[in-house]
């Protein structure tokens, strides 16, 4: 398959279809594009609009044999004639798998999934061991800097104070790094099942963020704009979660805006009755050649690295895992030189 992410649909959304469907988009490189059933109600279905994922039940196979990206055709039902439909509407037999392979991919995945879980859980582990042993002495430096900064040590130097502000600037980076690989590691070790989910209003955790926020745009000079939210924005998730995730997006757009710069954020309706948040800038942007990579862990690029060398790499990383486990979708385009946007996108809760 010619790409980092597989691309898979799944056709037949019954019962059998929901459980594959669910296995599916626990394993990381997997993306479920398209779920096609003639039932509107069928369970996979169903958790297809739950998820904010492309479902059809008109019958049409037409997208998926045009979608020169897709990988695997999954059909759960075997039912000949289904058989019969994807083939006829192109789908090779290369790229399509009968019911009669499903449950040893179901197995499959579910031995992976294992794999990757304890994988996660001791890499977690160890970096709540590792950050403990260094995050102490950081923290004492950083409180030996002020001390010697608040003039307890008598006067010093200007460029001994100078010097200092760098080593204190350091430490604060070193830290906020250290607490974000955490996290992450953390997010990387729990499941969806794991979330602590309500249903609230988008723009309340998108104002939630911004109040965060405030401190660090006014510090680097940059504007931040909401527009108000004009229509009902009711979705379901783990509200504090949701909310570090949208507090990732507007401090990279923060960070990499020039100052003097604006930030807009935006809540509106998308396709498939859905909501999306947008956060845009105007700052440095991302290479074309980059802007695959950027919710990578550790990737920067290295324009980003010279407007902002103590940035850690981590923080879309973070955002990308909030939203995979939330099953939102997050994208990212980009003109180099004229800043960024970043589209989050969540199926609205029942009652929006």
């Amino acid at each position: 398959m010619g790409h980092d992410t597989d691309i898979v649909a799944l056709v037949g959304a019954g019962e059998r279809g929901r459980a594959i469907l669910e296995a599916l988009l626990r394993v990381p490189g997997i993306e479920v594009r398209y779920v096609v059933d003639d039932d509107r109600d069928a369970p996979a279905i169903a958790l297809a609009r739950e998820r904010g994922l492309r479902w059809r039940t008109d019958g049409r196979l037409d997208d998926l044999a045009a979608d020169a990206d897709l990988d695997l055709v999954v059909e759960t039902s075997g039912d000949p004639t289904a058989l019969a439909a994807l083939r006829a509407a192109g789908i090779a037999d290369d790229r399509l798998l009968s019911a009669a392979g499903c449950d040893l991919v179901v197995r499959l995945l579910g031995e992976l999934r294992a794999v990757v879980d304890r994988a996660n859980s001791d890499k977690a582990r160890y970096l709540r061991q590792a950050s403990h042993q260094v995050k102490s002495p950081l923290a004492s430096i950083e409180t030996y800097v002020g001390v010697v900064l608040g003039g307890y040590t008598g006067e010093i130097p200007d460029r001994t104070r100078e010097v200092m502000e760098k080593i204190r600037a350091r430490c604060d980076a070193a830290l906020a790094a250290l607490a974000k690989r955490r996290a992450l590691a953390d997010l990387r070790s729990i499941d969806r099942g794991d979330l602590e989910t309500s249903t609230v209003r988008l723009g309340e955790l998108v104002d939630r963020a911004v109040a965060e926020l405030a401190a660090l745009a006014a510090a680097r000079e940059v504007t931040v704009g909401v527009t108000p939210v004009d229509e009902p924005d009711l979705v379901r998730c783990d509200p504090d979660t949701t909310v570090a995730l949208l507090h990732e997006l507007l401090e990279n757009a923060i960070v990499y805006s020039t100052a003097g710069g604006t930030v807009e954020v935006a809540v509106a309706a998308a396709a498939g009755d859905r909501l999306a948040v947008t956060v845009a800038d105007h700052g440095i942007g991302i290479p074309a050649r980059c802007l695959p990579h950027v919710f990578d862990e550790d990737y920067r690029a290295d324009a980003a690295v010279k407007h902002h060398p103590d940035g850690a790499g981590l923080g879309l990383a973070v955002a990308r895992r909030i939203a995979d486990l939330h099953g939102f979708e997050l994208t990212a385009v980009s003109d180099e030189g004229h800043g960024s946007v970043f589209t989050l996108t969540s199926p609205r809760a029942a009652g929006a």
